[in-house]
């Protein structure tokens, strides 16, 4: 009676070690060292930890949306790049505006095409003239014009229009300088200002252009005017009042100058 109960126990005992060992925990039988149960519970407590430190070093591995902000920042220079290139054209666009303020339309005048407009000298009163001392303007890159364009503009409104017209566009019985300059240099135009012509104009025999040669407010203002229908005729200055420039020592010396010949 008593073996069997010893045979039950013991099969027992293998049956619940089993069991045991297969969940993973270490079972030290009766009259085994210590020494080798601590070294199964050693390994068993290492292969645990380094599965706990696996699981760790995975939650704290960054995740790969961390390497978005290299890449944003990339796209970023990318971005801010394309944006400044973008930004060159329109300032290029800008500049070429500003540049081509001064420049002569397919038909301009006569001196233009011989010569330019570009400015070669500007003398104390603020002149300026052209490679071949033809007087010419100066227009800036925001419309400003020159104090003899736009005084050209106003002598010419005061002495000139009455007869061909508002901005030089002649009338039904005056030519359009602005078209006449495009066969007139600046010393024919001068010429006829002085000395006045009949029937050139208009041939069938009623077309007199008066001699303004002795008249002081046509002969003090001879250069501004042709300045201002040489801008016209160029089409650098449109119709209407050039913008005028602001009032300087330049200025107002040339306005003096201009009282000077009037003897005012």
């Amino acid at each position: 009676m008593n073996s069997k109960s010893i045979a039950i126990a013991g099969a027992l005992l293998l049956s619940t070690s089993g069991l045991v060992l297969a969940a993973g925990t270490t079972i030290i039988p009766a009259g085994q060292s210590a020494q080798g149960g601590q070294t199964d519970t050693t390994e068993v407590a290492q292969a645990q930890s380094s599965e706990k430190t696996a699981q760790q070093e995975t939650k704290a591995a960054p995740p790969p949306a961390q390497s978005e902000p290299a890449s944003s920042g990339q796209n970023g220079d990318a971005t801010a790049a394309a944006d400044s290139q973008a930004s060159e054209p329109a300032q290029s666009e800008t500049a070429a505006a500003g540049g081509d303020v001064m420049k002569p339309d397919a038909h301009p005048s006569k001196d233009t095409v011989s010569e330019g407009n570009e400015v070669a000298s500007v003398d104390d009163l603020g002149k300026a003239t052209d490679s071949a001392g033809n007087p010419t303007y100066q227009i800036s890159a925001d419309g400003t014009a020159d104090w003899y364009t736009w005084r050209g503009y106003k002598k010419y409104m005061a002495n000139c229009m009455q007869c061909h017209g508002p901005d030089g566009l002649g009338s039904s019985f005056a030519p359009n300088l602005t078209e006449s300059l495009q066969t007139l240099n600046y010393f024919d135009f001068a010429g006829i200002i002085v000395s006045g012509q009949q029937n050139k104009w208009n041939t069938s025999g009623n077309s007199v252009m008066p001699a303004w040669g002795e008249d002081p407010n046509v002969m003090c203002s001879l250069d501004p005017i042709y300045i201002y229908l040489r801008a016209r005729a160029d089409g650098v200055v449109g119709r209407g009042e050039p913008k005028r420039p602001k009032n300087n020592d330049t200025t107002k010396a040339a306005q003096q100058e201009e009282y000077n010949c009037l003897g005012f």
